[in-house]
């Protein structure tokens, strides 16, 4: 007798689980790769927000300045 039957009910288990390992690897590649894509993406962003944050600082800065030459009163309201 020959022991690999292609109609035993084990051997169909065993392809069942085959796939389920198969993607198992796939999802798992796939959250690997979306993983890094999230930080590329995030280190992209806070690389545009640091420079805002910089642009942002020197402006104020120089309100700043102008503001402690002339000496003025931010709550006057002028006419």
């Amino acid at each position: 007798m020959d022991m690999m039957q292609s109609n035993d009910p084990f051997n169909a288990l065993g392809v069942f689980f085959g796939l389920f390992g198969v993607l198992y690897v796939l999802v798992a590649l796939f959250m690997v790769v979306l993983t890094i894509v999230f930080i590329f993406k995030g280190m992209g962003f806070m690389k545009r927000k640091n420079e805002a944050d910089r642009l942002t600082n020197e402006k104020l800065e120089r309100l700043i300045q102008l503001q402690s030459k002339r000496e003025i009163d931010p709550y006057k309201v002028q006419d």
